[in-house]
């Protein structure tokens, strides 16, 4: 692969890996519709990292935090009630903990099955109008005030884990949820965010050992797509926090929604 086909696939990763129109089906319709070839294994995984570094960037003080809070306190069962209550980061740490359960659990029961849909271009078409419909639903989300909880961030990472159908956005997925029971739209974002950053980095290192027994990879082309991705990545990052505190989601809606209809028809 080419650099400028590494650039356009990399811009298309940063851009769509957080902003809620699905990073996976817009890589099958540059598949299918400009006629690029499969990234491949050894990009994604710079691809991905790239991406996961944008977040990190973003949120380094948060997880710093989370992390100290997590793994210092980790095995004081007994007390957990306790430092749920008194102790924001342990919670945070938490229910981050919590909200990948759903995704681990269908990727390791139902991985094959949800790799043949990436050659699917149909269910790609159906999956975007899916998302497009909840995100332009959300102009109606009312913030209630509801703190985050374990049912909360259970089902926050439900919807993360439908987002393995390409199509269906991830941070679409978890935002709208999030917005529907009711919580406060920043903390929803950050943590929409935060919970993303586990799977993103163990999706990379899952792949990590098939990329790099491939010695035929160029590294100037991986360096220049992982620069990419994590300069685009920043930028829908913030893009979308604005967007998301501003009650601006449902605008992503029509873009998913006439993308969704788009596939179908020329598909």
């Amino acid at each position: 692969m080419d650099y400028f086909k590494i650039i356009i696939i990399a811009v298309i990763q940063g851009l769509t890996e957080f902003l809620p129109v699905s990073s996976s089906g817009h890589l099958v319709l540059a598949e299918y519709l400009l006629g690029f070839e499969s990234p491949g294994v050894t990009l994604e995984v710079f691809l991905h990292f790239g991406t996961f570094l944008s977040v990190l960037v973003i949120f380094w003080k948060d997880i710093v935090r989370i992390m100290i809070a997590l793994f210092g306190n980790f095995w004081k069962i007994r007390k957990y009630p306790v430092l749920i209550r008194e102790n924001e980061n342990f919670a945070m740490g938490l229910m981050i903990v919590l909200s990948m359960i759903p995704a681990a659990l269908i990727g390791l029961f139902f991985g094959d099955e949800i790799a043949g849909l990436f050659d699917n271009i149909y269910m790609t078409g159906i999956a975007l109008l899916f998302t497009g419909t909840f995100l332009f639903l959300t102009q109606w989300a009312r913030d209630m005030k509801r703190p985050l909880n374990g049912w909360r961030a259970l089902l926050m990472g439900l919807a993360q884990a439908l987002a393995i159908i390409p199509g269906i956005s991830r941070s679409g997925s978890t935002v709208s949820a999030g917005m529907f029971l009711g919580m406060p739209r920043k903390k929803v974002a950050k943590f929409s965010f935060l919970m993303a950053l586990p799977l993103i980095f163990g999706a990379a290192l899952l792949e990590a050992k098939d990329a790099f027994a491939n010695a035929d990879f160029i590294w100037s082309g991986m360096i220049i797509g992982t620069l990419t991705s994590f300069l685009f990545g920043y930028f829908a990052v913030k893009w979308l926090m604005k967007a998301i505190i501003r009650g601006k989601l449902h605008f992503f809606g029509f873009y998913c929604l006439a993308l969704g209809f788009i596939t179908l028809i020329f598909g």
